[in-house]
């Protein structure tokens, strides 16, 4: 989850690959595989950006939720 709040607030994986300090290509697939568990897509690319996805920014939400509660 937080991988995937880091990249849905930098709308991109290599920013967010920076600044969790991991490599963009671990990045992209702990992303692919939270979204195959889930069984839909988080987000969808516009332009060279990764945008939320109506599911994708519901999923924030509960992803906001769990880290302000300490989860």
């Amino acid at each position: 989850m937080r991988y995937f709040r880091e990249v849905a607030i930098e709308g991109h994986l290599g920013q967010a690959a920076a600044r969790l300090n991991v490599a963009q290509s671990a990045l992209s697939v702990q992303i692919r595989q939270l979204e195959e568990r889930l069984g839909f897509a988080l987000f969808e690319r516009v332009a060279r950006k990764l945008v939320l996805t109506e599911e994708g920014r519901i999923v924030l939400d509960h992803a906001d939720q769990i880290f302000q509660s300490g989860g």
